[in-house]
C-alpha cells in the first residue's frame, strides 16, 4: 500500500511541476516559426464554405498585438486587433481595436487588463468572468484535454464560453505551439465546428 501511495504521489507531482514548468504563452502563441493562423467554417458534411479567418501574431516587446479578421467570400466581415500581456498563467487584454458591420476602429484601453484566458493546474479547472470586446459578459471554464494533430496526441486547454440570454456555448482549444486550434459550437444537444484550423504560416509582412 505504502509504495502505491508512493507512486501516486510521484505522478501527481510530475503532472503539477509539468504544467507549472509550462507558461499559458505556449498555449496562446504559436512557436516562433509561424505568426499567422488560418482557418476555416466548414459545412455539415465538412467541407468548406466561403467562411474563413486569419490571425495574425506580432510581437512587440513584452506585449503581442493579435489581429483577427474574419472573412465572406474574400470580403472582411469583422477584423479585431488586441494587446496582451502574460502571466505564467494568464493572458490579459490591454487595448482593442474593432472594426465590423456595425462600427469602425473602435478603440479601447482597458484598465485593469481584461483576463481572456486562464490556464488550469494539472487535473482541474478553472472558472472566470469577463466583458468582451462587443460588451457582453462571458462566463468561462477551462480545463486540459487532449486532441489528435496529424496522428499525434496533444494536450490542450479546452476552453467554455456561456453568454447570459444564450443557451448555445462557443468551446475553444488552444494547443502548445499552435495557439488556437478550433472553435465549436454547441446547443440543442450538437455540436458543431465552426473554426477549423487549416495551416500556420510566417508572414514577413504582418507588422
Amino acid at each position: 500500500m505504502k509504495i502505491k501511495l508512493t507512486i501516486l504521489a510521484l505522478a501527481v507531482g510530475l503532472a503539477v511541476s509539468t504544467v507549472r514548468g509550462q507558461s499559458i504563452k505556449d498555449y496562446f502563441i504559436p512557436d516562433s516559426t509561424h505568426n499567422k493562423a488560418s482557418f476555416y467554417t466548414p459545412d455539415k458534411t465538412g467541407g468548406r464554405t466561403d467562411m474563413t479567418r486569419t490571425i495574425y501574431y506580432v510581437k512587440k516587446g513584452t506585449t503581442y498585438d493579435i489581429t483577427d479578421a474574419k472573412m465572406f467570400s474574400g470580403q472582411p466581415s469583422a477584423i479585431q486587433t488586441i494587446t496582451v500581456q502574460f502571466s505564467a498563467s494568464e493572458v490579459k487584454m490591454t487595448k482593442s481595436i474593432s472594426t465590423t458591420m456595425m462600427e469602425t476602429n473602435k478603440k479601447q484601453d482597458y484598465n485593469p487588463p481584461i483576463t481572456i484566458l486562464k490556464m488550469p493546474a494539472a487535473g482541474q479547472t478553472v472558472n472566470w468572468t469577463f466583458k468582451e470586446i462587443s460588451g457582453d459578459n462571458v462566463n468561462c471554464i477551462a480545463s486540459w484535454t487532449t486532441i489528435n494533430y496529424n496522428g499525434e496526441q496533444r494536450k490542450a486547454i479546452k476552453v467554455i464560453k456561456t453568454y447570459l440570454g444564450l443557451s448555445a456555448k462557443t468551446i475553444e482549444y488552444y494547443v502548445k505551439g499552435i495557439g488556437l486550434w478550433k472553435t465549436e459550437i454547441s446547443g440543442d444537444g450538437k455540436t458543431q465546428t465552426f473554426d477549423k484550423f487549416d495551416s500556420l504560416e510566417y508572414d514577413p509582412t504582418a507588422k
